[in-house]
């Protein structure tokens, strides 16, 4: 009986599917076009216009607000000059600025720069609206690149996703240069060829997008015109045409890597890999990393690990795993790289021909995590065990924004010295995505697993996705379902819960009075119900949210939440209420306070509903222009009841500083300490980057473990060091 309940969402999605294939998508905009002109001789980038090459370029100054004013004219005065070679992309921002002193910029550490003005460029070089390459500069020409995915269909991105919804992650190698002028600054960029993907053919029609911000007006203008009233960004891009053929050359990229570390009271251990990329063609690119050094010179933010019922969740850095990232991406998270952990070797290959866009990826794995399905023991730590993890994925453009795709896992496990196919995990996947009109989105993913533990093997264990998203310039609303078994498992994914069936809801309103004190006020409704697998009704949530933006960077989040929670059988219903306040009033100085109270569960054998309050603070210092300074509290308190005895309190202060000596050589310190373990971890490290391939790190870590008042007993000590260089033929 119970699989009669899922005719009528299959009919449904079905029909939606057949509709969305059969409606094309329509384009409300004439696309704005421009042809960079060919240029004799490279122009030298160093943030000076006085080069003659620049009189070759296409010039562009017709930059439109998108904010605060929608379609009103800049305050501010943008010229933009294009041109190109057969190696390179030129580009040169001339911006205007009536207060010169008054520019926001700051020497920092590359892909750091926040809050700063910037000039951004996106580049569709596929031109299908669905992925761009972004490079950014601020006016000291400080770099931050990444890709952009238009309408990623999985929407949960953990902490990683940014704002502006570019995965920063992602590392290429670009020129820039700045200079600040009297009359406000200049920016120049030579983008190689060699550093992107695009169609295998003489003539290229790239997507172009270029954006200004000035943030202390609030200010983000952008060419073409961009509009509220379209659902999507690259949609709106305009057109860029390079006539003549593009040298790309041999596009052989290597990376030796030196790495050794030294713990207290032992000897220095040295290790040697190399990270090898090879462009077979300009859209199709092999990766290999033979012992590769994936140690994270970068450190998780902490996050509150206490009385938390799902996992938690860290983004990706590694930069083996970040090529071609979005191409895996799919409703469900079917591949969360960090579950490989240790890899003794992997290998990618990644690509897009026509309109076809696929992922071949294979890595063996020293320490991996384990397989869980229902009655099979936890992975023991002590044991050694290794993995052969596998994936593919193809994913077909049907037309604007549009795709049908596919993807395969295997996770084969088994212990060091037997075989390594003793456990495992094979999944399969189709999952789409159509754009019906410039505001409307369907999404959908149909996936099947089959896993062995420990011989307790599972028969074919479904889940689904159906989703709806509807977007303009004032109204947004989404409706999306999962249906997960409990047996089903995506042994190199990250799903927070399975044996569920979930509808979820949301409605929201924008008013957009754009002036200079307030740009948007949203307020909105949520709404979540949730079932196990035997149709018991397990969740039910009521949220109501205001979110208000407004003067220099300002942002104000409010939300009251009504819910009902079945946990070990027991009933709970928590209320409560949150808000977050940001802001950027200076500068030099920035800053963001989160809060929540209310009612809260204790998750225990035994739950029950106790009180809670929780505040979080963090600011930003930038005396001087090449010192950040960043302090980030956060406390939590729970009680058994309102006004009753304290159960636990959890303390986690965070301290990040970083001194810059220039673009490339920096100084970093780090303090952690979280009061419920008693731990506190520092770090020190200087560094040298000349590129994200070609640096030099020198580091020391310490952890310590609080015994009394003020007393501190050294669990570890740590050396390292690593150097890399990027070899580009």
């Amino acid at each position: 009986m119970r699989q009669g309940r899922y005719l009528p969402g299959l009919f449904v999605l079905n029909i939606l599917i057949l509709f969305a294939v059969v409606y094309p998508a329509f384009s409300l905009q004439k696309e704005q076009a421009v042809q960079p002109g060919f240029m004799p001789g490279a122009p030298r980038i160093d943030g000076e216009l006085g080069n003659p090459e620049w009189e070759a370029a296409a010039v562009i100054t017709d930059f439109v607000q998108y904010e605060p004013q929608e379609g009103a004219a800049p305050t501010e005065k943008t010229t933009v000059y294009l041109g190109y070679d057969r190696h390179n992309l030129y580009i040169a921002f001339d911006c205007h600025d009536s207060r010169p002193e008054a520019i926001r910029c700051t020497l920092c550490q590359r892909d750091r720069v926040q809050g700063d003005d910037a000039v951004y460029v996106y580049l569709d070089t596929f031109n299908d609206r669905r992925r761009a390459f972004v490079f950014v500069a601020n006016p000291r020409g400080v770099q931050v690149d990444g890709i952009y995915v238009e309408a990623n269909p999985r929407r949960h991105r953990g902490r990683a996703e940014s704002f502006d919804r570019i995965d920063r992650n992602w590392n290429g190698y670009f020129q820039s240069a700045a200079r600040i002028t009297d009359r406000g600054y200049v920016v120049e960029m030579a983008i190689p060829f060699k550093s992107l993907r695009f169609p295998n053919k003489n003539v290229q029609t790239w997507g172009l997008i270029l954006r200004r911000q000035i943030p202390r007006k609030n200010e983000d203008l952008y060419w073409p015109a961009r509009s509220r009233a379209i659902n999507g960004l690259l949609v709106q891009a305009g057109q860029l045409s390079l006539n003549q053929s593009l040298v790309r050359g041999k596009n052989l990229e290597l990376m030796p890597t030196v790495v050794g570390s030294k713990a207290l009271g032992q000897e220095f251990q040295p290790e040697i890999g190399a990270n090898i990329k090879y462009g077979i063609t300009s859209d199709l690119t092999a990766d290999l990393a033979l012992n590769p050094d994936f140690s994270q010179i970068e450190a998780d933010i902490p996050q509150n690990e206490v009385n938390q019922r799902y996992p938690l969740y860290y983004p990706e850095k590694r930069p083996f795993f970040l090529e071609g990232k979005d191409i895996f991406d799919t409703p469900f998270e079917l591949l969360y790289s960090r579950k490989i952990v240790s890899p003794v070797w992997a290998a990618k290959l990644t690509g897009k021909i026509k309109n076809t866009s696929f992922g071949v990826m294979s890595a063996l794995d020293d320490r991996p995590a384990g397989i869980e399905i229902p009655g099979a023991s936890p992975l023991d730590v002590n044991s050694s065990y290794r993995s052969l993890n596998s994936v593919l994925r193809l994913r077909q453009d049907l037309y604007s924004e549009s795709y049908l795709g596919f993807i395969a896992s295997g996770k084969e496990m088994g212990m060091t010295g037997s075989s390594i196919f003793s456990d495992y995990n094979r999944l399969a996947a189709i999952d789409g995505q159509f754009k019906i009109s410039q505001t409307n989105r369907l999404a959908f993913q149909l996936a099947g697993s089959l896993s062995r533990v420990e011989e307790i093997k599972t028969v074919m264990a479904p889940a689904w996705h159906f989703g709806f998203n509807h977007q303009d310039r004032h109204l947004n609303y989404s409706l999306d379902w999962f249906s997960i078994h409990p047996e089903f498992e995506a042994g190199l994914g990250f799903l927070r819960r399975k044996d569920i069936h979930s509808l979820n809801a949301r409605a929201g309103y924008a008013f957009l009075p754009g002036n200079d004190y307030i740009i948007s006020v949203t307020p909105s409704i949520s709404y979540r119900r949730v079932y196990d697998y035997s149709w018991v009704l397990t969740d039910e949530d009521m949220d109501l949210s205001l979110m208000v933006s407004g003067w220099r960077q300002t942002f104000i989040f409010m939300n009251y939440s009504n819910t009902f929670e079945k946990y070990n059988g027991v009933d709970l219903k928590p209320r409560q209420f949150r808000f977050t306040v940001f802001s950027a009033p200076l500068g030099w100085l920035s800053g963001r306070i989160s809060g929540r109270t209310g009612s809260s569960i204790y998750y225990d054998e035994l739950p029950y509903l106790g009180f809670s309050n929780s505040l979080e603070g963090e600011i930003n210092f930038r005396p001087v222009q090449n010192l950040v300074a960043s302090l980030r509290l956060e406390d939590l308190n729970f009680y058994e009841y309102r006004g009753g005895p304290k159960v636990y309190r959890v303390t986690i202060l965070s301290q990040r500083i970083n001194f810059q000596f220039n673009r490339g050589l920096f100084l970093r310190a780090i303090t952690d300490y979280d009061s419920y373990y008693k731990k506190i971890y520092l770090s020190g490290l200087l560094g040298y980057e000349l590129n994200p391939g070609t640096c030099f790190y020198l580091g020391m870590e310490d952890h310590r473990k609080r015994l009394g008042s003020d007393r501190y007993q050294l669990t570890g000590r740590y050396y390292f060091i690593k150097f890399s260089y990027w070899w580009r033929v």
